[in-house]
């Protein structure tokens, strides 16, 4: 279930650890993959802070952008995340092979999750 969440609350649904779905894109190419190590940093402003190896392609999108979406995934994506979490996003479109839907964000370039 898709639902929008009031930002300074956010914070709220990184508390308990759950792994997350980080989705980039610059230049025309995009990418999703999941997370395990996501937490809340600060509440004003909001940040989180998550870690993404220097050798991927998320990384290279977001440093090209300077953007992503976390995104928390619904227990009915559970398959999928394991699908982005087991492959590369170097020469393949993981929104495509895994059957995630990308929907455009409201503030930032990079494309929320459908779920």
């Amino acid at each position: 279930m898709l639902a929008d969440v009031e930002l300074a609350k956010s914070y709220r649904l990184l508390n308990h650890g759950p792994t997350v779905l980080v989705s980039s894109a610059a230049a025309g190419r995009r990418n999703v993959m999941a997370a395990a190590w996501a937490m809340p940093l600060d509440f004003d402003p909001p940040k989180v802070l998550v870690v993404i190896d220097k050798s991927t392609y998320t990384r290279e999108l977001v440093e090209a952008s300077g953007e992503f979406v976390l995104n928390i995934p619904c227990r009915a994506q559970a398959e999928q995340v394991v699908r982005v979490g087991s492959e590369s996003g170097h020469g393949r479109d993981k929104f495509a092979s895994s059957g995630l839907a990308p929907l455009p964000a409201r503030k930032v370039g990079a494309p929320r999750v459908a779920g």
